[in-house]
């Protein structure tokens, strides 16, 4: 039974603060949630969390100290905070701007009410959840809360063994002379890098920074939400199909166009990168479950040039392009893998810088409710000081949601509404 283990490097970078030198990771949370019209019971949805706590090991686990680094280890029960709020967005908003003590549970969860309007938020420590495994606890919770409300007597499935770290998992598939010799070319990039100043990549200037005026901490990181009708979203599908891409790559496309379009000089092309999130559970043999909670996802940068009169769906096709390659070359895997073997050698990389990141969600179905409640939509977020700004895309119930993140305090509200409108104005069109 594998009831403490060691934090693994890729965790690690989630439980110790790296300032400046890393990235912005410590301590982040995860944050899922639904709203629903109808009456909600705090006392079951407590019995609903701790059913996710004795199902889900590393949801009951510490951080402890040990010989050869941090670990974490399992305690044997673990009651997940449940925290009742009367409010609607605002209350949100500042829940979105706290970060949980993850001394007493790696769950939080907050029950948010405005009349028969309620959030049922999540909070997950992002060093033991990705995206996807908290969607998928989102999911579970619901499926126990709905059974608990038609009266079902349901049994804690305990189990105490913790999963394995992705990059542990992962470092057997590789032979250590092909990760020695990555590590070695990243190494010489960086100090390349660093010889000659080189330039990061064209990006949105910070706006945010000198306002005079700029919103309060609980109000820093914004979530501005699109959200398409079923027959907006079946439209924008098929524009899709129609061009033989997907519906990532057409929003991408969008993304980077709207950028470039608030980008100096307002001619020739600029070089971009594009940051991808990529779940490393889909790349094992056996694929990981995704109901297996842990951290599996990892970033993937696509470097291209962009110029204003470049059309959205060929910067789009060129990316789609240089992800499917790079998929192919296991890059995903590798760059990681070479990364922490790097930092084990005492070499620091620079940290990564994206144009814009994308975060694609994918189809999300709709979870159970009990009789009474009805389900309107979802969300989930996760943002910290000092991380670009990134747009997240999936369909829920038939419906597109297009969601930019940002911090307010770095990208102004102005640059943000524009491209805001400029993003609904494309997908409107594609979906008329």
């Amino acid at each position: 039974m594998t009831s403490q283990r060691l934090i693994s490097p890729f965790e690690t970078v989630y439980f110790v603060d790296l300032g400046a030198a890393g990235l912005p990771l410590h301590d982040m949370p995860a944050y899922v949630e639904s709203q629903v019209r109808g009456p909600m019971n705090p006392a079951l949805m407590s019995l609903a969390l701790g059913l996710l706590t004795a199902r889900h090991p590393i949801l009951r686990s510490e951080v402890i100290p040990g010989d050869e680094g941090l670990m974490f280890r399992v305690r044997d029960r673990v009651q997940p905070p449940l925290t009742v709020l009367d409010g609607a967005d605002e209350a949100f908003a500042e829940l979105l701007n706290t970060r949980p003590d993850w001394t007493e549970s790696m769950l939080h969860a907050w029950l948010i009410s405005d009349g028969e309007h309620h959030r049922v938020v999540l909070g997950v420590h992002h060093g033991v959840a990705d995206g996807r495994s908290a969607f998928e606890l989102l999911n579970e919770f619901w499926r126990h809360y709905t059974a608990l409300a038609s009266g079902a007597d349901l049994t804690p499935e305990q189990r105490d063994d913790l999963p394995e770290a992705i990059d542990v998992r992962l470092a057997r598939a590789f032979p250590d002379r092909e990760i020695d010799a990555l590590a070695d070319t990243l190494a010489q990039a960086a100090a390349q890098a660093a010889a000659q100043a080189a330039l990061p990549p064209a990006t949105l200037l910070p706006e945010g920074a000198d306002q005079p005026r700029r919103p309060a901490p609980s109000c820093r990181f914004v979530v501005d939400r699109l959200e398409f009708e079923p027959p907006a979203t079946d439209a924008f599908v098929a524009a899709a199909r129609a061009r033989g891409v997907t519906v990532n790559s057409v929003i991408t496309g969008l993304v980077l166009s709207a950028v470039r379009a608030q980008l100096s000089p307002v001619s020739g092309p600029l070089a971009m990168v594009c940051g991808h999130g990529v779940d490393l559970r889909t790349r094992l043999t056996p694929e990981l479950p995704l109901d297996t909670v842990l951290n599996c996802v990892t970033g993937l940068q696509t470097p291209l040039k962009v110029s204003h009169d470049d059309h959205p769906d060929a910067i789009g096709a060129e990316v789609a392009d240089q992800f499917t390659a790079a998929l192919a070359r296991r890059d995903p895997e590798r760059f990681l893998l070479a990364a922490i073997r790097a930092g084990s050698r005492g070499v620091a990389l620079p940290v990564p810088v994206v144009s814009y990141g994308i975060s694609n969600v994918g189809r999300v179905p709709a979870h159970p409710v009990p009789e009474g409640v009805r389900l309107l939509r979802f969300g989930g977020t996760a943002n910290a000081p000092g991380m670009p700004p990134k747009i997240a895309t999936a369909t829920f119930g038939g419906r597109l949601l297009v969601q930019n993140e940002y911090d307010s305090w770095t990208y102004g509200a102005e640059q943000m509404a524009r491209l805001r409108e400029t993003l609904r104005a494309s997908v409107a069109e594609l979906a008329h």
